[in-house]
């Protein structure tokens, strides 16, 4: 039977020169990047960003990473534990649940879910019932302790890396749009108590046959506002130890405005932040959310080898309203799941419906 995980040549899919910005200049407020934020965040732009040489990133990564190929060896009642169905698998350990091409659950991926900053987003009953996705109380496997702090060690430091990121792009929208709220981007991360981590494993596939594109994640835009991305590590499940990747192919992917589809490659001494929908609608369009998706290893290497990674969204509180700058309308903004003002829970919820339910193309 021929697989399904076919796709064009390898080699037309070229390696991406990505905006690379060191963490010293990111750190100055003063420094002027502007003419940086645009080409990598602008219209034709690659929505991605790259942050070189993040202190204290390199032992953080390792301390974490490892942890997800452990937490998904653990027997399956054990994982169960920390299913948190009511916040339609948005907290704790997540498999097989998510839709990311019509009719096909992904379940080449698990993800262990938390709010790395609060264990308590919120007290109030009604707002948790109304936003579970969101506010739900994390959930902390007692099966693997050592992933807690080093969950919250590494999602915080993404997080300051953004904020730093942060008020540079609301720099750079401020001098295209009379009109945007000042600091926005900004203000949205340090106030909210929603941000989202997402521990991620690739498993191994046993399948031949060469590679769809999204054959370890589908194409798909992250809604939050800001999306730090930590690069992956790849694990042989025959020995249980790091190797590099043996695929040069496989691994996260992202596509322009124009269609054209190239591979991200980066050290682990930097990170990358991704724009969000939830930027690209307070922007007016400004800065924009691209497609990336997940290539899987090609074969015989993907029946040993996984890869684990670890992304954080950084989003704004479920209530904050949800706007384009005066003047800019609804067509401008060019968001699929945005129709008007609405609060974020909402603009959140339409949108994971919208992969679980399966509409993804």
């Amino acid at each position: 039977m021929a697989s399904t995980l076919t796709t064009p040549a390898v080699d037309e899919y070229p390696l991406a020169s990505p905006i690379v910005v060191p963490y010293e200049t990111l750190a100055d407020p003063e420094a002027s990047i502007g003419d940086l934020i645009e080409k990598a965040y602008g219209y034709d732009g690659l929505g991605l960003i790259v942050i070189s040489d993040v202190p204290t990133l390199p032992e953080k990564r390792q301390a974490l990473l490892p942890l997800a190929y452990e937490y998904s060896k653990l027997p399956e009642e054990v994982k169960e534990k920390t299913v948190n169905a009511s916040s339609h698998y948005s907290n704790g350990w997540s498999h097989g649940k998510e839709k990311l091409k019509k009719g096909q659950f992904d379940t080449y991926k698990g993800s262990y879910y938390n709010n790395p900053q609060y264990d308590v987003p919120s007290t109030d009953p009604e707002a948790i019932a109304s936003s579970p996705e969101v506010l739900s109380p994390n959930v902390w496997p007692e099966d693997l302790p050592a992933l807690e702090p080093a969950f919250k060690s590494l999602g915080q430091l993404i997080v300051e890396t953004g904020k730093l990121l942060a008020h540079h792009v609301d720099a750079y929208v401020s001098s295209k749009s009379a009109t945007y709220v000042k600091d926005q981007l900004f203000n949205v991360i340090d106030t909210t108590r929603t941000t989202k981590a997402r521990l991620l494993h690739y498993f191994t596939l046993q399948e031949d046959g060469e590679r769809e594109i999204d054959s370890w994640c589908g194409w798909h835009n992250d809604h939050s506002a800001l999306t730090g991305l930590c690069p992956a590590i790849y694990i042989d499940t025959e020995t249980g130890k790091q190797v590099p990747n043996p695929d040069p192919h496989a691994g996260l992917h992202a596509k322009s405005r124009n269609g054209k589809i190239v591979r991200v490659k980066m050290s682990g001494t930097s990170l990358a932040f991704q724009i969000g929908e939830c930027s690209q609608v307070f922007s007016g369009g400004v800065v924009r959310a691209t497609p990336h998706a997940v290539r899987a290893m090609s074969y015989p290497e993907s029946k040993t080898i996984c890869r684990d990674t670890f992304a954080v969204f950084m989003q704004p509180n479920h209530d904050f309203k949800l706007a384009a700058p005066q003047g800019v309308s609804v067509e401008d903004v060019a968001v699929g799941q945005y129709s008007g003002e609405t609060t974020f829970g909402e603009f959140g919820k339409a949108t994971i419906n919208y992969y679980y339910s399966g509409n993804a193309e």
